[in-house]
Formats: structure tokens, C-alpha cells, sequence
């Protein structure tokens, strides 16, 4: 065990020393792996480098990729984002293209931990200590925060960024956090006159369903906040385009198509939320105290903005440094939904943090 630790240290190092450090540049595109535990990650950075700030996209799924993302350019970060700040997207273990015949008892959030930070390490000792920022959207706000609350590791980060992120994985408790959720888009709905016999009837219902608990009553919470989609939940689907399809098959300076062909996709997805089962960081965040803004679509019924407002209420982090921006036409994925208006939050916490 220890002599295993130690060898994945030295390649580390072996990988840091072995390089030249990547030039600065305002319109960058360096790609390269970092090998750690048994495989290697695929990086890559693009984007305004000379700005000396770094923001790490930690996707959610989990077991979505992030490369893909990146190379189709699929939620426009080109414009905005990349031209303020360099953007660094990475495979996670076991997704996409991350490489390497590893053990599949290494697919746990502390391994996962582990990896970011020897991503970080990296950046560090190639761009000469950028400021660097995490940007954890789903399950990767859930990543994110893991690594803010292990050991020193805030230290190394100038500003955390949580897009609807998972910080509670005590189902329960969601469900309690998703009827508190129906009620206050009910209350809002009939203020505006809208379907007041529907949104009536689901405030009638929550009075006299206090707890929920049962799969009846879940799904009929369900039908009145209507699954996504209908009712009041916008749809979020990123359309692509043919050429951006082929930019990820043929233009990519990585091999996509075992990304579509692997069946880790499952395995990862199986793996981590077993991991996760349970955990409750709602309470705990409040170890966490680095400049932090939280965007949240006020529609998420996944991950409802009334619990993402209590890890935000937690967070440790002084009130002048902390920022919940609620997007009013947003649901799970406000970058997708609203992505001018996300990217100006982004930018202004980054230049002003």
C-alpha cells in the first residue's frame, strides 16, 4: 500500500520535472495527461493563459466527460469565458478517454479527490502558480467540495464556482427539500395568476403530506411540479451541430470514439453514488471559507435552489465573499439555458476574486 503510494508520487514528479514549462499566451490550446493510480487523465487547456487564471471544470454525471464538451465547444465558453481566462477541462477516471488498465476499486470520490489535486500540481508547476479556480457543476460540485475539505487543499484555490452542485446525497432529505421547493413555486405561480386550480391543489396536497417518503407520493409530487419539461420545468438540451460532431470524432487531438464504445459510462455511475450514498455536506461546508459564488437555476427540481441555499447559508466562507445568483429561466443546467448571463457571473467573480 505504501510502497504503491510512494511509486505514483515519484511518477508524478517524474512528470513534472520531465516537461518545459508551457508558454502564456492569450489564445492557448495545450493538451497532455497526468498519470496517477493506474491511468492517465487527459487534460486539456485552452484559452487566455497570460491572464494567470486557471478555472477547472469538474463535470457532473458522474460519468459524463468533459473533453467532448471542450471540443465541441458545446456550450460556447469559447466566447467569454476562454477569452478572459484560461478554461482546463480533464476526462475523469474511467470516462471518456482517460487511459490506462486500472482497478476498478480506484473509482471512489478519494481517488477522485487525489486526481484533481495532482491536476492542480501540474498546473501549478507548469504556468508558474496561476491563480486557479474550481467550477464543479452537478456531481462535480459534489467532487469539488470533497477536495476543499481534505486536508490543506483550499489553500491552493483562489475561488470556487457551484453550478446546481450535489452536496447531499441523504435522499430523504432531498425529498423534504423538493416539497419545500413545490410550495414556494406554487405560492409564486398563483401570485401570477397561473393555473390556480393545479398549483391550489399542490399546496392542499403538501399540507396534508408533510413527509415524503413513499414512491405514491413521490410521483405525485412529481406531477405537480411536472417532470422536466412540463408543467413549469424548462427543458436544457445543448443542440450539436454536424461539424461540431465531426470536430469531436476527427479534429480532436484525442481518440473520442472509445469514449462511446466503453461500458464504463455504467460502471463509474454505479461506483461513485454508492461512494457518495448517504454523505451529507450540507453542515460540514462550513470548513470551507474561499471567495465562492453559487448559480442556481430556480427551477432545478433535481437539485432544488432551497437546498443549494442551505449549503450556501453553511458555507464558511464571510458574507462579502459568498454570492447565490438565481437564474430565473434556468433549471439544471443554467449554462445551457441561460449562457450569456451565466457567463457574466463567472467572469465578474473571477476578476474581482
Amino acid at each position: 500500500m505504501y510502497i504503491k503510494g510512494y511509486l505514483n508520487i515519484l511518477i508524478l514528479a517524474i512528470l513534472i520535472c520531465s516537461c518545459e514549462k508551457f508558454e502564456l499566451e492569450q489564445a492557448s490550446e495545450t493538451f497532455f495527461h497526468v498519470r496517477i493510480a493506474g491511468t492517465e487523465l487527459p487534460v486539456l487547456v485552452r484559452g487566455n493563459t497570460s491572464a494567470k487564471k486557471f478555472i477547472i471544470y469538474i463535470n457532473g454525471g458522474p460519468g459524463a466527460t468533459s473533453l467532448d464538451v471542450a471540443n465541441a465547444d458545446l456550450f460556447d465558453w469559447s466566447n467569454g469565458l476562454e477569452e478572459n481566462f484560461a478554461m482546463v477541462y480533464y476526462d475523469q477516471r474511467g470516462c471518456g478517454n482517460a487511459q490506462g488498465d486500472f482497478d476498478e476499486g480506484t473509482l471512489t470520490i478519494a481517488q477522485y479527490v487525489k486526481d484533481l489535486d495532482a491536476i492542480i500540481t501540474v498546473l501549478q508547476e507548469k504556468y508558474d502558480r496561476p491563480d486557479i479556480y474550481l467550477m464543479g457543476a452537478s456531481f462535480g460540485g459534489y467532487i469539488g467540495a470533497k477536495y476543499l475539505m481534505t486536508q490543506d487543499f483550499e489553500s491552493k484555490i483562489s475561488g470556487w464556482i457551484s453550478v446546481d452542485g450535489a452536496y447531499n446525497f441523504d435522499f430523504d432529505l432531498s425529498w423534504q427539500y423538493r416539497r419545500t421547493f413545490m410550495l414556494n413555486i406554487a405560492l409564486e405561480e398563483l401570485e401570477k395568476g397561473n393555473m390556480v386550480n393545479h398549483w391550489s391543489d399542490a399546496l392542499e396536497w403538501a399540507e396534508s403530506n408533510q413527509v415524503i417518503s413513499t414512491r405514491e407520493q413521490k410521483n405525485r409530487l412529481r406531477d405537480f411540479i411536472g417532470w422536466p419539461g412540463q408543467i413549469i420545468i424548462p427543458e436544457e438540451i445543448a443542440s450539436i451541430s454536424v461539424r461540431q460532431y465531426l470536430r469531436i470524432g476527427f479534429a480532436s487531438s484525442y481518440n473520442a470514439f472509445p469514449a462511446f464504445l466503453s461500458a464504463n459510462l455504467e460502471i463509474v455511475n454505479d461506483r461513485l453514488n454508492a461512494d457518495a450514498e448517504g454523505d451529507n455536506l450540507i453542515e460540514s461546508v462550513e470548513s470551507i471559507t474561499l471567495p465562492s459564488l453559487f448559480i442556481w437555476g430556480r427551477y432545478d427540481d433535481l437539485i432544488v435552489p432551497e437546498e443549494g441555499k442551505a449549503v450556501f447559508d453553511n458555507f464558511g466562507t464571510p458574507d462579502e465573499y459568498k454570492f447565490f445568483e438565481l437564474l430565473p429561466n434556468s433549471s439544471h443546467e443554467p449554462f445551457i439555458s441561460d449562457p450569456e448571463n451565466f457567463k457574466a457571473l463567472v467572469v465578474d467573480f473571477v476578476n474581482s476574486h
